[in-house]
């Protein structure tokens, strides 16, 4: 299945503020943007930021909404995460011989 994700944290939640500010409980960049390359169950098709809002938006192809969920785990702490399943419309759009007519 494929799902959109989007991520929406805040001023006071952004790991970089925090970590512009010295805070000693925030994680190194390498780990809180991990997501970005996915797992073993979560493969991420895309990952785009919108740094001025302290937006995110990804899509990922998973077999299990869980492992989507587990995946984005870290990023829930810091504001609210959507994700929907959504479909493929160009792979829609070549089964059924569509494509190119």
């Amino acid at each position: 299945m494929v799902f959109h994700v989007m991520a929406q944290h805040y001023w006071d939640t952004c790991d970089g503020a925090k970590r512009a500010k010295s805070d000693p409980d925030v994680k190194p960049r390498v780990d809180t943007q991990r997501w970005v390359e996915g797992n073993d169950k979560v493969k991420v098709i895309s990952a785009i930021g919108h740094q001025t809002l302290h937006r995110m938006f990804a899509i990922v192809e998973s077999d299990d909404y869980a492992e989507v969920q587990a995946l984005f785990t870290d990023q829930m702490w810091n504001g609210p995460i959507e994700v929907l399943p959504v479909n493929d419309m160009i792979a829609q759009r070549k089964g059924f011989g569509e494509w190119g007519k």
